[in-house]
């Protein structure tokens, strides 16, 4: 039986690469985006997202109700739950003195509320079903990044709530994990730093094949842990 895995974030970035694993696998992946005319570029970009087992949708993981429901019909129609990747992320790094109220909002509401929403609205649909949370933090969380006050925030309560839901979960037969990338080769790093060489940095295929380990049988003893993983 295939697994139903959910990735937040998933037409751009890491989510791509991640969600085009699992459905390498022969998994069943359900992406989300904020935005529709996103999931529709990713199916135009590669063919793997025109198989049947790609069901992309709209959702704005910070919205209680949107979720959910959402959740609610995914599990009605499948039937079942079994990985969830949250991975929506949001960043507009600037300094303290520059940062307004709505900035710090959306950071704390995408990455953290996102996390927290789609994870309780999961847990009942994953419940004795040996059922993964894997939460795509960053190591932004683990250490000191002027400039970047409200996604190092955001990124370091994820790491804290996942190991919490570790030890929460584990009644319930569920894993839950943190992954940690460094910096990484996507649209929004290249906005953020052009002059960088990305080649020399962390490859989103690296991170959606550490995914592929975690959620898969030989990784089914890790649980609690938060993955740091970077490229040195």
């Amino acid at each position: 039986m295939s697994r139903v895995v959910v990735v937040t974030g998933a037409s751009k970035g890491i989510g791509a690469c991640i969600s085009k694993m699992f459905l390498e696998c022969g998994d069943v992946v359900v992406g989300l985006s904020s935005s529709l005319k996103n999931i529709e570029a990713l199916k135009m970009s590669d063919r793997v997202f025109e198989s049947e087992r790609f069901v992309g949708g709209e959702c704005d993981v910070s919205s209680s109700g949107a979720i959910e429901e959402l959740f609610e019909k995914i599990a009605h129609q499948y039937g079942h739950i079994d990985v969830l990747i949250n991975n929506a992320g949001w960043v507009d790094p600037v300094g303290i003195l520059e940062m307004e109220l709505d900035n710090w909002d959306k950071t704390i509401a995408v990455n953290l509320t996102g996390v927290f929403l789609c994870t309780k609205s999961v847990v009942r649909y994953m419940r004795n079903m040996n059922g993964v949370i894997l939460n795509i933090a960053s190591t932004a969380g683990m250490s000191a990044r002027p400039g970047w006050s409200a996604y190092a925030a955001s990124k370091a309560a994820v790491i804290n709530f996942s190991i919490t839901m570790a030890e929460e979960l584990e009644e319930y037969g569920i894993r839950v994990l943190a992954l940690s990338p460094g910096r990484t080769a996507t649209e929004l790093r290249k906005k953020l730093a052009p002059d960088e060489d990305q080649s020399l940095i962390l490859q989103p295929e690296q991170i959606a094949n550490t995914v592929k380990f975690l959620c898969s049988e030989e990784g089914r003893f890790i649980t609690g842990q938060n993955i740091e993983i970077r490229k040195r």
